[in-house]
């Protein structure tokens, strides 16, 4: 089968799952040079069974995003793929695309069915065009979890029928073998800080734990628009070291490694990267059943859930875990487990082809 993706940005993702693909197909695959660059530290090869083409970003008042149109149009008619897949992002230069994609199958990821509380909720009228017509376009759409299929078949109900739930895999630099060698009570909270990710809650767990007298550390790791209503009082406590800034690929693998839990306190989410990061490194987490983390965060298998925005039921988890040396250990080798078994790359390249199949048929 030949395979085109067209990813303008989720650069990490979308390598990983062209890889997977392309061990038994060929595979075309258009990244975001600035994406690619920001998330992979510089600019992918081709490999044997795939091609590699990765596209400056231009807005439609750039000659250059012309030019991205015609590249796009001229690579994928030179490939003949049997198949398109889109990664959902919004540009000036992919909506002008899908015109001339309609004798091919098209499947689009949504990773974010519905926007997430905060600054992500502001969407300007362009990027609403360029949803509207991107998702009135695909054959068929991928999520990362059944609760978000149920959900967008519900927000989207032209798409009824036509929404599969496909795992999201692990991310980042797991290599070596699997070791519990973290840091006793260090609890990161790693990314971008969006309201939605649930800082607040987490600092008041905290108070909580340093009042009961447990010995903790918290590495807060990551920028954003919301961490600005924290900053002061992250630099004025000890309990906290504060990374603000964008944390480049070769330092990930550090900070898990580092890390007893790691909490993802949400207040809303489809899935999350962070998860998938705790999975590769095989860490514990405390994590919102909210979205469809539980088909990532186990209860009581590879982690703890706790309702949203409830800080006490938070800590106790945290402390659940932190306390128990024995928990703690199994979780984190159900967690490595779990990325290098049911959620590996080869699996989802597996199940995202019967996707694949089932569209061209």
């Amino acid at each position: 089968m030949r395979i085109a993706l067209l990813s303008f940005h989720f650069a990490e993702y979308s390598l990983a799952l062209a890889r997977g693909l392309s061990y038994s197909h060929q595979v075309l695959l258009f990244l975001g040079a600035e994406n690619a660059l920001t998330e992979l530290g510089n600019l992918p090869f081709d490999e044997d069974s795939l091609r590699v083409r990765c596209l400056r970003h231009y807005t439609f008042r750039q000659s250059g995003c012309l030019g991205n149109v015609a590249e796009i149009i001229r690579e994928i008619k030179r490939f003949a793929p049997d198949v398109v897949h889109c990664q959902e992002i919004y540009r000036d230069y992919l909506t002008p695309v899908l015109p001339f994609l309609k004798r091919r199958p098209l499947v689009l990821t949504i990773h974010d069915h519905k926007p997430h509380t905060g600054t992500d909720s502001r969407l300007p009228i362009r990027t609403r065009l360029h949803r509207f017509i991107l998702r009135s376009a695909p054959d068929a759409v991928v999520v990362h979890g059944e609760r978000i299929r149920e959900e967008t078949e519900s927000l989207l109900p032209w798409l009824r029928g036509r929404v599969y739930t496909v795992p999201h895999g692990m991310l980042g630099d797991g290599a070596g073998p699997f070791q519990t060698d973290w840091e006793e009570g260090v609890l990161l909270f790693f990314g971008r800080v969006n309201r939605y990710k649930g800082l607040p809650y987490l600092v008041e767990a905290v108070e909580i734990l340093k009042g009961r007298g447990l010995p903790i550390k918290v590495v807060i790791a990551g920028i954003g628009p919301d961490l600005a209503l924290w900053r002061e009082r992250l630099l004025s406590d000890p309990v906290y070291t504060l990374i603000e800034e964008y944390i480049p690929a070769t330092r990930v693998p550090h900070l898990f490694r580092q890390a007893h839990v790691v909490v993802l306190p949400y207040t809303d989410a489809t899935q999350s990267g962070v998860a998938s990061f705790a999975l590769t490194f095989g860490r514990p987490v405390v994590a919102s059943d909210v979205g469809s983390l539980r088909e990532m965060v186990r209860p009581g298998v590879n982690g703890l859930l706790v309702p949203a925005c409830h800080s006490e039921a938070l800590a106790e988890a945290l402390e659940r875990v932190v306390t128990n040396r024995q928990m703690s250990e199994r979780f984190a080798a159900e967690s490595w487990a779990l990325g290098r078994g049911e959620l590996c790359w080869s699996r989802i390249a597996e199940l995202t082809t019967g996707i694949y199949r089932s569209v061209m048929s």
